[in-house]
């Protein structure tokens, strides 16, 4: 079991085993030629009023997608004013069907900039925003013999490429490649980090590494190597890095958050130990975590790094956990089978659920104080596209 959190299939483990040091003139090696960002000028729309869906959550603002064009449901990274996420052709649109593409969207005024695949025959993984730049991963599925298993198209064997994009330019650079196929748990996930960005991939000798890359620099810098395949998680500035082993049977895993200093080498110093399972989250000098198994009933747990403080519930039970994460300082935000809720340290026997079900609604994800969520009236559909997937969010504001 990977620390990473399983959420249907939406989010998958950071790094694969990976060369570092590539330089900028390997962009269109083994694929296609770079394309440029298109032009096409478009606008995302205010959808009024809210889908029922989302009445409960009162959402400051809804924009909704143009007709034949879903989100996916992995949801959206924000930067400022930015958010990026990405947008596939839907089968049933007159022509370009099943066509992914970057979009970053201005959030005040609806202002789409697009940018296509870059590898043709590889599939967009995920994206990070910071600093006027868009790091954008691609992989590709190999039959399972690359991996050294048996022959299968449906074999969980990647290769994958890292690429960092300036939102004023058309022209991608490969920052990073993996050297080996490896398991789609080792596709990278980067991270803003301030002015950089973060992630872990696979080095030499079955290690892993965690790396950060400055806009300008020639390449990345290795600031860790580790033994275990971990996650990072960027809170306030600081670094952290989560590792952990499965329980014996393999129904929870053991966890180690660590402070990652900024020297070279940096330092790994722990601040955390939690049992738990599915996904977690660190904010504010605390991490929130479901301490059981997921198919099992209960509460999420907040624990204060460095123990502080005795570990506390908060909110209602949750059926069938995948994920939390924080909105401000106190509140959370929870994803289960028993529907979408937020929860507050402030009243913690208690839960506001704004989504009964799943059904229709992406990954939540969270920026400052803000909640962002994806609505697809047809997510399971055939008849998918027919009405516009739809980007809500609200502010909260303490």
């Amino acid at each position: 079991m990977t620390l990473r959190s399983r959420l249907v299939p939406l989010l998958c483990a950071a790094a694969a085993l990976l060369s570092s040091g590539c330089d900028s003139s390997a962009a269109a090696a083994g694929g296609s030629a770079a394309p440029t960002a298109s032009r096409a000028s478009l606008r995302l729309k205010e959808v009024s009023p809210p889908p029922r869906a989302l009445a409960k959550l009162q959402p400051d603002r809804t924009l909704g997608m143009p007709s034949g064009w879903n989100i996916d449901g992995y949801g959206v990274v924000g930067s400022g004013k930015d958010l990026a996420f990405m947008a596939t052709r839907t089968a049933k649109a007159s022509s370009g069907g099943g066509v992914t593409e970057t979009w970053v969207v201005d959030s005040d005024s609806g202002r789409v900039r697009r940018f296509p695949q870059i590898n043709s025959h590889w599939s967009p993984s995920t994206d990070a925003l910071g600093a006027g730049w868009l790091l954008r991963v691609e992989s590709r599925q190999l039959d399972g013999t690359a991996c050294g298993e048996e022959a299968s198209g449906t074999a969980d064997c990647f290769s994958w490429r890292l690429y960092a994009q300036s939102l004023s330019s058309s022209k991608p650079r490969l920052l990073a490649q993996s050297a080996h196929p490896g398991h789609q748990s080792r596709v990278p996930h980067p991270l803003a980090d301030g002015g950089s960005f973060v992630w872990e991939q696979g080095t030499t000798g079955r290690k892993y590494g965690v790396f950060r890359w400055a806009p300008g620099a020639a390449k990345a810098v290795r600031l860790l190597t580790r033994s275990a395949l971990g996650q990072l998680d960027v809170d306030g500035g600081t670094l952290y890095l989560t590792e952990g082993r499965s329980t014996a049977d393999g129904a929870e895993s053991i966890r180690t958050t660590y402070r990652v200093g900024t020297g070279q080498p940096a330092v790994a110093r722990r601040v955390a130990g939690f049992t738990g399972s599915g996904s977690f989250a660190i904010h504010g000098g605390r991490v929130a975590y479901f301490p059981h198994s997921d198919d099992k009933s209960g509460r999420i747990r907040v624990l204060t790094l460095g123990g502080r403080t005795a570990p506390v519930d908060v909110g209602a039970p949750l059926q069938g956990f995948y994920t939390v994460d924080w909105i401000s300082g106190n509140r959370l935000v929870t994803w289960a089978i028993s529907g979408y809720a937020l929860a507050d340290l402030r009243h913690p026997r208690t839960s506001t659920v704004f989504g009964p079900d799943a059904v229709g609604l992406g990954v939540p994800r969270t920026f400052g104080n803000t909640l962002y969520l994806v609505y697809d009236p047809y997510q399971y559909a055939q008849s998918r596209g027919t009405k516009p997937t739809v980007l809500a969010w609200r502010h909260f504001s303490s």
